[in-house]
């Protein structure tokens, strides 16, 4: 059964697209994309070894032959599935202005958070998988509200993976991205009972209309499944996203009821109204059908199943001559001739070969082979060739496989380019999810640090107590004394700012994913630490941390300590003029860094002991929330 329909969204009185125009505009998708869904569903097919039609087994199985198929479409979509597997990334924020990289790190924490917590790795990879198959698919950034242990409320993100054949789209749209799609939707197949039950103002309207028009793609899955009990009558319930004066609206409907109506609750970050709908395609033709990689080989592979059946019944099959009379029966001799201790009578005095023989076909059967090997070549050249893997000869060298590889991997480029940019627009709506919905203090918990685990504050209340703390100790005994404030003055406890609001990032954060960073970043500081390792010049080592791509704020910070530590001990030891020998200075230098190594760790030991003091705090496996 599929996702029940979970909008969370607040009930509005209808005032957007009428019923009969959402049911026009589903329609007009429907019939517009038909053919471009029938041959998805194809290539669906053939990648699910469903490549033979009824006939073509029939033919086969009246010559006693096996419907054999070599499913090699398969085998370049699952490598392909490998390599997006290994090629994940992280989200990563990164601040335009260097006072904003504790913010940036934030930023990154939270969409980590839900990234965990909603399995978007798993969700992701069935995207591509429908963008490698039948051309396109799409997620859906929503919100949910949730219940804590202690049955306080509040709003998550939610990520929810639209299948290919539940979504529908303007069929005027040219763009991969869907970004001029005037309306996008998609189909959700429900029990009537559970329908009823979320909506039941609607019940009367429901009745009478527990499949309607439907077709082939839309259908009920299984097919072949026929609900005949009333206790588990299914009713289709349309999902439809229309942009009319750039303000995105929803309906939700089933039959004649409207479910709910109204305007998008989300906004991206400029404030303006959005679709939750994140949808991306591989290719787009002429005619603004969405296809895959499997449209191009399935010709291909259709040649390759074929000749390989042609190249067997050419090999079992026996084509004979003689003259009439010379056998008593023509059927008689093709039978023995098929047995492998068949006997054949010829006629007295007739010579086998010249009266009666069997005529020479194997350069046919050859031909049939050749050509079929030519095929499955054909077919492994395409996307993920054999270069990729690695298939290049044993006797060549690891630096020409690598070469090999990144030149075919100049192919699959705009494939993994359109997939990347998908999951860029996605990041970008969790993040305003987040913006939108996080408006409570909360913690979320992150084990990224292999000895220690590291919690992320947010929407944290900033006391009068805690500003004077931050100040210089000068400086805040001026403060208090203008203030008048006094020991345990209740004023001090009076909130005066929020810490890591997440409401106010946005301004000086973009969005990228690690590893693959900022290239001119990562260039400048190869060219230092190159100079700095070779001696040629004498570059600090607090500049080679601070210059570190990719290294977070808090690892930055504990790197120039453990440097501080050292150069003071180093000078401590210079004014006593106390010599030392190499290997001394470097053990002693090795015991100073394991000790201010074991203070930090006790110091974040401590800070855990006082976030697990924070009231409603709930623990969780990977990343949790309180």
């Amino acid at each position: 059964m599929e996702d029940a329909v979970t909008l969370d969204k607040p009930k509005a009185k209808p005032a957007g697209v009428k019923l009969e125009e959402a049911k026009r505009l589903f329609l007009e998708s429907e019939t517009a994309t038909q053919h471009a869904r029938d041959l998805a569903q194809r290539d669906r097919d053939y990648y699910d070894n469903w490549q033979l039609t009824d006939a073509e087994i029939a033919t086969l199985r009246a010559r006693g032959q096996p419907a054999v198929v070599i499913n090699r479409i398969k085998r370049k979509v699952d490598w392909l599935r490998g390599l997006e597997a290994q090629k994940r990334t992280d989200p990563r924020a990164f601040p335009r202005t260097p006072q904003h990289e504790t913010d940036a790190d934030s930023a990154t924490d939270s969409i980590k958070f839900v990234c965990d917590s909603e399995d978007f790795d798993g969700k992701a990879s069935s995207v591509f998988e429908n963008m490698l198959v039948e051309g396109f698919g799409g997620i859906e950034v929503a919100h949910r509200v949730a219940r804590d242990a202690q049955g306080n409320e509040r709003v998550e993100v939610a990520l929810k993976r639209w299948p290919w054949d539940r979504l529908f789209f303007d069929p005027h749209s040219r763009e991969p991205d869907f970004s001029d799609a005037r309306y996008l939707g998609g189909v959700i197949w429900q029990d009537l009972d559970e329908v009823k039950a979320a909506y039941p103002d609607a019940s009367a309207d429901l009745d009478g209309n527990l499949r309607g028009e439907v077709g082939d793609t839309y259908d009920d899955r299984p097919k072949w499944v026929t609900y005949v009990s009333s206790d588990r009558a299914r009713v289709r319930v349309v999902l439809l996203w229309r942009k009319v004066k750039n303000v995105w609206s929803y309906t939700l409907f089933c039959g004649g009821a409207v479910l709910e109506e109204g305007e998008s609750p989300y906004r991206d970050e400029d404030g303006n109204s959005t679709c939750p709908l994140i949808l991306q395609s591989t290719y787009v033709d002429r005619e603004n059908r969405r296809y895959g990689i499997v449209r191009e080989m399935i010709d291909v592979q259709d040649e390759i199943n074929k000749r390989r059946s042609k190249a067997l019944h050419l090999l079992t099959q026996r084509q004979t001559f003689g003259e009439e009379g010379v056998i008593d029966s023509v059927s008689e001799l093709k039978r023995e001739m098929a047995r492998p201790d068949g006997h054949v009578k010829l006629r007295a005095g007739a010579v086998w070969g010249q009266n009666v023989g069997m005529l020479n076909t194997t350069d046919l059967a050859s031909g049939q082979l050749q050509l079929l090997q030519e095929a499955k070549n054909e077919i492994d050249g395409m996307q993920a060739s054999g270069a990729l893997s690695g298939d290049t000869g044993e006797s060549t060298s690891g630096r020409a496989v690598l070469a090999r590889q990144q030149g075919a991997m100049v192919e699959l480029a705009p494939i993994f380019d359109r997939y990347q940019s998908w999951k860029k627009r996605v990041y970008r709506a969790i993040w305003n999810r987040i913006r939108q919905f996080w408006t409570e203090e909360r913690w979320i918990r992150v084990t990224d640090d292999e000895r220690n685990v590291r919690w992320v504050g947010i929407n944290q209340p900033i006391t009068l107590a805690d500003a004077l703390r931050e100040m210089p100790e000068e400086e805040a005994i001026m403060q208090a004394r203008a203030m008048g404030l006094v020991p345990n003055d209740p004023r001090l406890g009076m909130v005066v700012g929020v810490k890591q609001e997440v409401a106010g990032l946005d301004v000086d954060i973009i969005l990228d994913e690690v590893p693959d960073a900022l290239t001119l970043q990562g260039e400048t500081f190869e060219a230092i630490a190159n100079l700095a390792t070779s001696g040629m010049v004498p570059i600090p080592p607090e500049m080679i941390v601070e210059l570190a791509p990719g290294l977070r704020r808090d690892r930055k910070d504990k790197l120039l300590e453990l440097i501080q530590q050292r150069q003071e001990m180093e000078a401590q030891a210079q004014q006593q003029g106390a010599p030392l020998a190499e290997r001394e200075a470097v053990a002693k230098i090795e015991k100073d860094e394991s000790i201010a190594l074991k203070n930090v760790a006790d110091a974040q030991a401590k800070a855990r002991e006082s976030v697990q003091a924070v009231p409603n705090f709930v623990p969780g496996g990977n990343v949790a929330a309180g």
